[in-house]
């Protein structure tokens, strides 16, 4: 958690700055899984068979998060010798040894209020019927439930929501009607797991698989200045476009030109924009399900600071935050319904849907050569025929420019028997990249290609189950390392097979 220094003058945090003062805790969930631990896989119905609570996998381990000015009296009595380096903070005299012995005839007791209850939670879904398509849906969505008052983290975001559907309804009042369904979706229990969004596209997998064209989030949008996307490849290309479409937040000319700008300082020629990692409500839609997802959000500008946040999930994640340090005016806020407002709509009115196939294959192959970076000579090692996954991802994207490229001479003439089945062949082109049983020891997560990895499910990572299956492979030795060699064989052949068959779906052309 990112907090000022002990010591601090007071003028200096909250509610003078964003910089937390030393009560500040940080809450969170300690259940690293998704969706209702009682029920894996199927939706936490009324009806559903239910794990007992000793089966299933949730967290034994009491814990309790405290702020720096508790953690300064703690580690002020610590024994032991001293810690690394890098995980000294920058509390003054404190030594930072690493116990576990306390210094003198000092006692630690903690005293835990959590406890397992079983509870009834809602999602709140509202639906616009598409004029042309109805059965295909675009989906806009974001939890309502917050640790404490959640100004930011989710409520910055459920005001766009709302802001949304509040334009939308302005717009049907004119005569307008969206070419595909628009879902409006609020979830609940998030905060404890993702449970209300899993829980629902668990129930309705089926039918999302074959409709849903994006999933878009909108969750905390308003946390700093600087605009990010985080999205499937495919939709990269079209944010970016709206991005130039829109007006900036902060300056004069078009958000695109103050996103490009900031990136300069860092001489990049492009946006940078990434893949998703988890934590929020897209991770069913787009790890279990497959269904291109984004989340579009205003964070920290990194030139001022190098932090997420501080104020995430405390108690001074207040109204008071947001109005008067945050985004004063609400220019950001704004921003945020703006950006999303353009994107709903491009993706429900588009007749050809706006994604970017040959950004997907370059994607996965970018993906791969960041593995290859760390552990190619491993790999070889291992599994000799390592070579052939690399000429999969090759044969897909020859596919995917094949297709492109067929695409953009046909598409002027293209008959509604067609357009459908191209947009078909497109937004279903991930579901191509699921492993049915799950990455290895990870059945609730099913992208083999672009998911957060098992050691930091904040972070994107490409071919997260491999590099699970690598990560400290070194230490291991005897059966342990056999059995490990084992799986990256059989996943590779999984990952290899996955890329054959997303190509030759591609090359199933409706075109020709």
């Amino acid at each position: 958690m990112d907090v000022a220094l002990n010591g601090t003058a007071p003028e200096d945090v909250y509610p003078n700055s964003w910089w937390l003062p030393g009560s500040g805790m940080q809450r969170g969930t300690t259940f690293m899984g998704d969706g209702d631990p009682l029920t894996p896989g199927w939706p936490s119905t009324e009806h559903a068979y239910r794990l007992k609570e000793e089966e299933a996998d949730l967290p034994t381990i009491p814990c309790q998060p405290i702020g720096y000015d508790d953690a300064k009296v703690i580690l002020e009595k610590m024994g032991g010798r001293v810690a690394p380096e890098g995980w000294r903070g920058g509390l003054k005299n404190v030594a930072y040894n690493l116990g576990p012995e306390l210094i003198g005839d000092y006692k630690l007791r903690l005293v835990t209020h959590n406890y397992i209850k079983r509870q009834r939670s809602f999602n709140v879904i509202s639906t616009v019927k598409g004029s042309v398509e109805p059965d295909r849906y675009v989906l806009i969505g974001n939890h309502r439930d917050a640790w404490g008052y959640g100004a930011s983290d989710p409520s910055s975001g459920t005001a766009q929501l709302i802001e949304t559907a509040r334009v939308v309804g302005v717009l049907l009042g004119q005569g307008w009607r969206p070419r595909r369904t628009l879902v409006f979706c609020s979830w609940g229990a998030e905060e404890y797991g993702l449970i209300g969004s899993t829980e629902w596209v668990e129930e309705h997998l089926t039918k999302l698989q074959q409709r849903a064209v994006v999933y878009i989030n909108a969750d905390t949008c308003t946390r700093g200045t600087m605009f990010e996307l985080k999205a499937s490849p495919l939709t990269w290309q079209a944010i970016t476009r709206l991005t130039k479409l829109m007006p900036a937040v902060k300056q004069e000319g078009s958000l695109y030109r103050e996103w490009m700008e900031y990136h300069e300082y860092w001489n990049r020629t492009e946006p940078k924009i990434s893949t998703l990692g988890s934590g929020s409500d897209y991770a069913p839609f787009a790890f279990y399900a497959g269904i291109p997802s984004l989340m579009m959000t205003f964070t920290t500008d990194k030139r001022k600071y190098d932090v997420f946040f501080p104020y995430y999930h405390t108690g001074y994640e207040t109204f008071y935050m947001l109005d008067k340090i945050v985004d004063p005016g609400f220019k950001i806020t704004q921003g945020c319904s703006r950006i999303v407002g353009l994107a709903l709509r491009y993706f429900a009115d588009s007749h050809l849907l706006p994604f970017h196939l040959p950004q997907l294959p370059l994607t996965v192959k970018e993906s791969l050569e960041g593995v290859k970076k760390d552990y190619h000579e491993t790999l070889l090692s291992i599994y000799p025929k390592f070579s052939l996954l690399e000429e999969a991802v090759d044969d897909l994207t020859d596919a995917a420019q094949l297709f492109d490229a067929t695409l953009k001479e046909r598409v002027k003439d293209m008959d509604p028997v067609t357009l459908r089945a191209v947009n078909d062949q497109v937004m279903k082109i991930e579901q191509l990249f699921l492993l049915p049983a799950g990455l290895p020891g990870r059945p609730d997560s099913r992208h083999a290609v672009f998911a957060p990895s098992q050691f930091n499910n904040y972070a994107a990572a490409g071919f997260p189950g491999l590099l699970d299956l690598l990560y400290k492979i070194d230490t291991l030795q005897g059966q342990e390392r056999a059995d490990r060699e084992e799986a990256i064989k059989k996943h590779v052949s999984q990952l290899t097979i996955l890329m054959h068959a997303a190509a030759k779906f591609l090359k199933d052309l409706h075109l020709i």
